[in-house]
């Protein structure tokens, strides 16, 4: 795509996403942080936390029509009604939509947004894709996060619709049970289309993990497994949303970062959802656009993980803390059979941002997530298995990892920003923009293992389309050195040295709740991050992960795309294409 002048403001942004359990916990916000931050930032009215309680979607099934349009919603009790975006006609996100493995299943998503963007202000035509019309005819597409889906049922980036026109997915699901989501995905406007609310849960279920009473695993269902969609948000004084963080940058240039001052779960502010002594499930989603988080709860309980972005751990994993990084599901099973009638107990966040991000804005964690009060009445009174995967009548347990060295390595350089100003002020992968090449062909039927070398201050969540990682381990590098030694060249001309010779220590595994399936993997600064990466083939698949198809505007598109998911740096310069060739 065409590159022209721009007229941005640099602003340094990122969520954390696991870089502090790597690289050492963050202490507590100094007291004036909230004064420098309201100095910094647009601050959002001061609210009351858990005073409104959890709403949870309505669940859809079978073949649908959905319709993206605006709507209106009131985000806490103090807060006058926000225009917003939904999918299906919901005050705010979208429904859950529930499929089942070996079932394909067809959704039709039709863009009937009138009014013009809700953030038209906010958008800046000098990003990669996105124009003037933008502000005025929004567009959208939808992609199914996590899901193995035909490249033309992918939600490709440039494969979109203006108010008026309507895309149609056919999703086969043919992969394992697990927790998804849907999201917009317009190329150089995803940031702002996912504030606005075009987000949804995708829950896929199969013959063991069925979501009903009585399935094979003796996980909670029903009323005890509740989906919780976090996403840190800020507020005008009217209640109304606002896409814009720090003061700093002008209105209609890309801000690097939406870092939210509140936090949201189900589209409202810190609610509270009461429960009953016993077992919940909770299928907990980052959808935030940068911001990560440490979680835990009030009184230091521990919890299971049970399952990851691509499905069910071999076995639940017990802990009393957990990261999420933009884009990351976790699947935890927590047990309240202590909560007596009238307690409660708090889920917060303590995740500081990268020092960049608080040296601009001085933001602090949002620490009021979810309160949980007892009701004193009989639960899911039964416990999490001890194995989920590899015994009779329970699927089959996650292939070994293969030896270190034994499958070719590819080198993937985060690259921090470059001095404001076109080419790009963001931040980079192998130092290319989305339109540059060369673009990655793997091989379909082979496995690589991506080294994903963060020589950026910040931390990058990196997500894949259509294929799965294992995370092999975390390695610390010297980065300055690496960096000095291996002078960047000019953006647009691949950059991808070998850290090799800058590692530090020795490297380290993935947490347990952490270790099965995933589609974004949370990438440290200054460390190595390695993966697994299965490329599958035809036959496999039942269909041509290296097809080409025709976009809605004619223009033929082939293969997939892997980006970063602080949504921010999706939008500017962290998106590259590939493609799984034979």
């Amino acid at each position: 795509m065409p590159h022209g002048p721009s007229r941005r403001t640099l602003l340094t942004a990122g969520g954390v996403g696991l870089g502090a359990a790597a690289l050492g916990a963050f202490g507590a916000p100094r007291p004036q942080q909230a004064d420098a931050a309201a100095a910094l930032t647009f601050a959002s009215p001061r609210l009351t936390p858990y005073v409104d309680e959890l709403p949870v979607a309505p669940v859809l099934t079978g073949d649908r029509t959905i319709t993206t349009a605006a709507s209106t919603h009131r985000f806490h009790r103090d807060l006058g009604v926000a225009k917003t975006w939904s999918y299906g006609g919901q005050p705010y996100q979208g429904p859950t939509i529930e499929a089942h493995r070996g079932e394909p299943l067809t959704l039709t998503f039709s863009n009937a947004i009138d009014g013009g963007h809700l953030f038209a202000a906010d958008v800046d035509p000098t990003l990669e894709g996105a124009s003037e019309l933008d502000r005025t005819q929004p567009r959208t597409t939808v992609h199914v996060h996590g899901a193995v889906t035909p490249p033309e049922a992918d939600g490709h980036p440039e494969d979109t619709v203006r108010p008026g026109g309507a895309m149609t997915y056919r999703h086969p699901n043919g992969q394992d049970a697990a927790h998804l989501w849907y999201h917009d995905h317009a190329m150089g406007i995803t940031r702002l289309n996912a504030v606005a609310g075009l987000a949804g849960t995708y829950l896929l279920r199969d013959e063991y993990d069925t979501g009903t009473a009585g399935n094979r695993l003796g996980l909670p269902s029903g009323e005890f497994e509740v989906p919780l969609t976090l996403a840190d948000r800020r507020f005008l004084a009217d209640g109304s949303l606002n896409f814009r963080t720090a003061r700093k940058v002008p209105q209609g240039h890309w801000e690097g970062g939406m870092f939210g001052d509140l936090m949201t779960v189900n589209g409202v502010v810190s609610p509270y959802l009461k429960v009953a002594r016993g077992f919940y499930r909770f299928r907990v989603l980052n959808a935030s656009n940068a911001r990560g988080y440490r979680l835990f709860f009030s009184n230091q309980m521990a919890f299971w993980v049970v399952g990851t972005d691509g499905g069910l751990l071999d076995a639940p994993a017990r802990t009393t803390s957990v990261r999420l990084a933009p884009g990351e599901r976790l699947d935890l099973v927590v047990d309240f059979g202590s909560l007596t009638a009238g307690d409660h107990v708090d889920l917060t966040n303590d995740q500081q941002e990268s020092p960049e991000v608080v040296a601009a804005t001085a933001v602090a964690p949002t620490a009021d997530i979810l309160r949980f009060v007892g009701t004193g009445a009989r639960g899911f009174a039964t416990p999490p298995p001890t194995v989920l995967r590899g015994a009779a009548g329970l699927p089959a347990a996650l292939p070994a990892l293969p030896a270190a060295g034994t499958l070719p390595r590819r080198i993937v350089t985060l690259t921090p920003a470059t001095a404001p100003g076109w080419p790009p002020a963001g931040m980079m992968m192998n130092n290319l923009r989305y339109g540059d090449g060369p673009v990655l062909t793997p091989r379909q039927g082979t496995a690589e293992v991506w080294e994903f070398v963060n020589a950026s201050p910040e931390p990058h969540p990196m997500h894949l389309h259509l294929v799965h990682m294992r995370i092999l381990d975390r390695q610390v590098f010297d980065a300055a050195a690496y960096r000095k030694a291996n002078p960047r060249p000019a953006p647009g001309t691949a950059w991808s040295p070998s850290p090799d010779a800058y590692l530090l220590g020795t490297a380290q595994p993935p947490q347990a709740w952490e270790a099965g399936t995933k589609d974004t993997v949370g990438c440290p600064p200054g460390m190595v991050t390695r993966v697994l990466v299965r490329f599958p083939a035809a036959a496999e698949l039942g269909f041509d992960p290296d097809a080409s198809f025709a976009a809605m505007d004619g223009m033929r598109l082939r293969g997939y795309v892997w980006h970063c998911h602080i949504l921010d740096h999706e939008d500017d310069c962290m998106m590259a294409r590939y493609r799984i060739g034979t």
